[in-house]
């Protein structure tokens, strides 16, 4: 299993990914999950980045992270 890969599914800029947490410098960071993509141009604008090969993460700021929980509120709320 992958670290921080238990979360829910959503939608973010066009992109399905999936909520969790990324460790970075002994933290954990809020975070989304690439797990599909219409292109990549599309993944790149959704501010994804490939941190490992083949694993696509998008580090979230406290705004974005707002942004999320929203989402996830009309989703699942």
């Amino acid at each position: 299993m992958v670290k921080g890969r238990d979360g829910l599914k959503i939608v973010y800029k066009g992109v399905l990914c999936e909520t969790g947490y990324e460790r970075i410098m002994g933290e954990s960071v809020p975070a989304l999950f690439l797990l599909d993509s219409p292109n990549s141009e599309k993944t790149y604008e959704a501010g994804f980045e490939e941190i490992h090969y083949g694993r696509w993460v998008k580090l979230l700021t406290e705004t974005e992270f707002k942004e999320v929980l929203d989402l996830i509120e009309k989703k699942y709320m």
